[in-house]
């Protein structure tokens, strides 16, 4: 399974079985929400767009992963 990302070199697909980590930072007075995806090979990812809807597909496919 892939999911598509927007960063600040563009548009890109991450394979959700190469994520190790990914941390969501909240949204502060003048900041904007930020979802950081770390991968396999040492990649780190810095996701603007569409936070909360990767944030949830992220914790779906994760959950059912660590209750199985």
């Amino acid at each position: 399974m892939w999911i598509r990302a927007m960063t600040d070199l563009g548009p890109t697909r991450i394979r959700v079985q190469t994520i190790c980590a990914y941390q969501f930072i909240e949204k502060h007075e003048n900041e904007a929400e930020v979802l950081l995806i770390y991968t396999a090979d040492n990649t780190l990812f810095e996701i603007h767009e569409n936070v909360s809807g990767l944030l949830e597909l992220l914790d779906s496919t994760f959950e059912s992963e660590f209750i199985n």
